[in-house]
């Protein structure tokens, strides 16, 4: 019977230092900086001030693809090419007041580039800076983010994806070739030369 009583004591005595441990990691862990796009999300969605959404793959792909058969403008049409290619839309903002601190920002930032994300844009513009980072497989964006912060607002939207490099170039190439078209004719053609030879 003591042998009994002394191994329970023991096991009590191992529980407390293994609790006490198990109970700071996790402390630990709540308070670390966000590593991917979907824990930043879910620490900041619910702060003050911060409007939240989220849209399921499957309704962008089905929204996409109504507006694409019942448009008949093709500019709408080559964008849309590209917006039924967007899954899972998540997208946070606040106006009038920066919710998330500048720090926070930036360490979240320095992890997902951690995990492979890669910048594509950043601007600064004195207290404003719009950043747009993605990542990639086998040639094809598979997350892109957007972040836009300032002193009056901010916003957060990330997308997964399934757009080819390609497929940017050839919908600028799009753009760029219908805006050229346009200056030409809305250039006046050059009127053929008078023809001043004298008459016989």
């Amino acid at each position: 019977m003591p042998a009994i009583i002394h191994i329970t004591h023991s096991i009590s005595m191992l529980m407390k230092p293994t609790l006490l441990f198990c109970s700071a990691l996790l402390l630990l862990a709540s308070c670390s900086s966000p590593k991917t796009t979907a824990q930043f999300y879910q620490a900041h969605k619910k702060r003050p001030g911060v409007t939240n959404f989220q849209l399921p793959g499957w309704a962008v792909w089905l929204t996409g693809g109504i507006v694409y058969n019942s448009t008949k403008n093709e500019e709408t049409k080559a964008a849309l090419r590209i917006a039924r290619k967007v899954g899972k839309l998540r997208l946070m903002a606040s106006e009038g007041a920066r919710p998330i601190p500048t720090e926070q920002i930036n360490q979240f930032m320095g992890n997902i580039k951690q995990n492979g994300y890669e910048d594509l844009l950043q601007v600064k513009d004195g207290s404003s800076t719009v950043n747009i980072l993605a990542r990639d497989r086998r040639n094809k964006i598979r997350n892109l983010l957007l972040l836009v912060s300032d002193e009056d607002g901010f916003v957060f939207i990330d997308l997964k994806s399934r757009i080819k490099y390609d497929e940017i170039s050839d919908l600028i190439n799009f753009f760029l070739n219908r805006d050229k078209a346009e200056e030409q004719e809305e250039t006046p053609a050059d009127e053929p030369p008078a023809d001043n030879r004298p008459r016989a």
